[in-house]
């Protein structure tokens, strides 16, 4: 039988999820509208790997994230992947990346590197770990 969002309320005791659903939870995989802890589950979570619509953590997955490794449609962080993305190891459908700041820019392709290195008016490219090049010949300082 499907559960519609009306029933959820009046689920008592079945040991689902819905049975231990707080407005505000906070703790060890905490489950609520909004939680807070080390694996929070809600429609808003915060913590070290939060799990909801909106995430802000360490190890994010949601719809809307804020963390240093964020899966999600909307992705901001470190190293992120999504489809709108936004940081210096984005993966995305679309990339939200620095134009200005050669720290920031880090490209699968060497060729890519070449292209900003072009626009930013520095000459050669380097590498940055063992699947990114980035712009100019040093990293910056």
């Amino acid at each position: 039988m499907p559960i519609h969002i009306t029933d959820i309320d009046s689920m008592k005791g079945d040991g689902d999820c819905a049975s231990n659903r707080k407005r505000i939870a906070i703790g060890v995989a905490p489950m609520g509208t909004i939680a807070i802890g080390i694996v929070p589950m809600g429609v808003i979570s915060i913590g070290v790997v939060p799990m909801g619509v909106v995430s802000i953590g360490v190890v994010a997955m949601g719809v809307f994230n804020a963390a240093i490794v964020g899966m999600g449609l909307i992705a901001v962080g470190f190293n992120t992947m999504g489809v709108l993305t936004a940081g210096p190891m984005s993966m995305g459908l679309i990339q939200i990346r620095s134009t200005t700041n050669p720290r920031y820019l880090a490209y699968p392709s060497r060729e890519q590197a070449e292209e900003q290195a072009a626009k930013l008016g520095c000459h050669g490219v380097h590498r940055m770990g063992d699947r990114y090049w980035m712009p100019c010949n040093e990293h910056p300082q």
